[in-house]
């Protein structure tokens, strides 16, 4: 089989509201073999924890990645990489340590303390006191200029910064210093409800402030000088597509448990093999139950489980010919069988597909907030038949798909050739198309044009999945919204945009999620996406490996990353 995964937009690392990988070779090539006890419920993380006390100093983590990246400035245009935010965790900073429920509180290796304005009291105002002891590893303190300066980088003023994501940068009014170097004023527009996903992180002042240092200062690999972590980049070796990392002698938190930590860049189906044979430590990409056998045949293995934020989905291109239709969207949706494609998916995994089913666009199941808004449009074949009759979609004589006007109801799907999971659901879904006299017509695209296909909307409905983060109502307008580049379906609603705009600024958070719920009944009733399933994350590890897995929401403390002692 073939595994691929391109990333489209954004990674979750840091800054960012919503990231957007497709995850695309997601379907099993093992048939039905068990590989695991079935998963109940998803756990909300598995890590190992353990104290400090408990770890042997020393030692060496090797860690699989899908790729290496390209650009190494996260915020930059193409650095938001999953694989980058894997090894900016050991290097950069991290201001917020968040907890199984994506509660944050003060990382204090960098933020000692935080105050926020009143609720009542507009516009927000956020103060951050900063550890004077926090240095980048020039030498050079990390204080207010470098919040400063990352906001007017990417806060979408000035044209000649092409960054990643303007979210919540664009949000602020000032940064302004405060008693001292190491107390920064962030004062807002309005409120920001979520202003920790925008200052989560914090870049050096000397790598974003001009923008051609922006773009071209970490073309080759991460400069150890604008980053500030228990790490440093010892080595890139493009060759053998490794980059290593060794304690940063510079670091003023507690000492790394680790002596190094090695990445190596993979292919596909290799991150479960080199597990697998003990070349790696970690293979945190596991999607198949293929996958999942190579990286069992290690003997000193364990396979650590949690619910993962990322879900499956169709994305309908409303501007696709018939698909302008809104109605002839909703029959559609209620003709698909959401459940069928996720037991064929996940066929031979640890899972039970039901389980996995999600009703919202925005938060999951048992997360605060988690509506399951789906139910008109269940898999319904009769009702999506009534509807297409009632549309002027009517099965004549003789024939196998719908006519009107002269016209065969014809729909496109874009198919990623060589992909099985795009190839899987793509036939059931024209399976379930025929069965109510739709006729699906495949587009082939390559994997390499994938995200071109997208930018260019190049297509009738696709499938990938999108990533969320710990902040599910930030910014929902950056998929949903009528200006956002990222909404390939086109529509523009005004329900969608009012409850947008009230969830943007609103600090009651009941009040919040009624209008993300708002917003998520809207977009059903749009038929923009349609999500099929959310996935399970699955981490390969050694057994003895602590504080690190499937994190779920939790934030890895990479000094706290080691091994059992035995």
């Amino acid at each position: 089989m073939k595994y691929l995964e391109v990333k489209v937009q954004r990674s979750t690392h840091a800054l960012v509201a919503v990231a957007a990988v497709a995850m695309l070779g997601l379907s099993a090539c093992g048939g039905g073999a068990q590989t695991a006890a079935t998963v109940d419920a998803p756990a909300l993380s598995d890590i190992n924890p353990k104290d400090r006390s408990e770890l042997a100093e020393g030692g060496n983590l090797r860690i699989g990645l899908t790729g290496m990246p390209t650009q190494w400035n996260y915020i930059a245009a193409g650095g938001a990489d999953n694989n980058l935010s894997q090894i900016l965790a050991f290097t950069a900073p991290a201001n917020f340590i968040l907890d199984e429920a994506a509660v944050a509180t003060p990382n204090p290796n960098y933020v000692t303390d935080v105050e926020v304005s009143e609720p009542d009291v507009t516009p927000q105002v956020v103060t951050l006191k900063l550890n004077p002891e926090a240095k980048w590893n020039s030498g050079k303190s990390i204080t207010w200029a470098d919040y400063d300066a990352t906001v007017k980088a990417c806060n979408g003023e000035n044209e000649a910064f092409d960054c990643a994501s303007t979210d919540g940068y664009n949000q602020v009014a000032k940064v302004e210093k405060g008693a001292d170097e190491f107390e920064v004023k962030i004062t807002f527009k309005s409120t920001y409800p979520d202003w920790r996903a925008a200052f989560s992180t914090v870049f050096a002042a000397d790598a974003v402030t001009d923008p051609k240092v922006f773009a071209e200062g970490q073309l080759d690999g991460l400069n150890n000088e604008w980053q500030a972590g228990p790490f440093v980049v010892d080595k890139i070796d493009k060759n053998t597509q490794r980059v290593y990392l060794k304690r940063n002698d510079k670091w003023w938190g507690e000492k790394a448990i680790l002596d190094t930590v090695e990445f190596h860049a993979l292919e596909g189906d290799l991150v479960a093999s080199a597990f697998g044979n003990s070349e790696t430590d970690v293979a945190s990409t596991l999607a198949t139950a293929d996958q999942l056998q190579k990286a069992m045949q290690r003997q000193d293995h364990t396979i650590r489980k949690a619910g993962s934020p990322q879900w499956r989905h169709f994305t309908f291109n409303s501007q696709s010919g018939l698909l302008a239709d809104k109605a002839l969207r909703q029959a559609i949706v209620r003709g698909i069988n959401r459940v069928a494609i996720a037991e064929s998916d996940l066929v031979g995994l640890p899972v039970e597909p039901q389980k996995l089913m999600l009703g919202n666009h925005f938060f999951m199941p048992g997360q605060e907030g988690y509506e399951d808004n789906s139910g008109d449009f269940a898999y319904d074949p009769e009702r999506a038949a009534k509807e297409l009759d009632e549309l002027g979609w009517k099965l004549e004589d003789g024939k196998k798909f719908r006519m009107k006007d002269g016209q065969e109801l014809k729909v496109e799907y874009a198919m990623l050739t060589g992909i099985v999971t795009s190839e899987n659901e793509g036939k059931l879904f024209q399976s379930d198309m025929e069965k109510i006299g739709v006729n699906v017509v495949f587009k082939n695209v390559p994997p390499a044009d994938f995200g071109k296909t997208l930018q260019e909307g190049n297509f009738g409905i696709i499938a990938f999945t999108w990533v969320g983060t710990p902040y599910p109502m930030n910014n929902i307008g950056q998929i949903y919204g009528c200006e956002s580049e990222s909404n390939y379906s086109k529509v523009c609603s005004k329900e969608i945009e009012k409850n947008r705009e009230l969830a943007d600024v609103e600090l009651d958070k009941q009040k919040r999620i009624g209008y993300a719920n708002a917003a998520d009944k809207a977009i059903w009733d749009e038929v923009m996406t349609l999500p099929l399933y959310r996935r399970m994350e699955f981490t390969a590890v050694p057994a003895d490996l602590a504080n690190y897995g499937a994190f779920g929401n939790v934030s890895i403390q990479p000094e706290n990353v080691g091994f059992v002692k035995k």
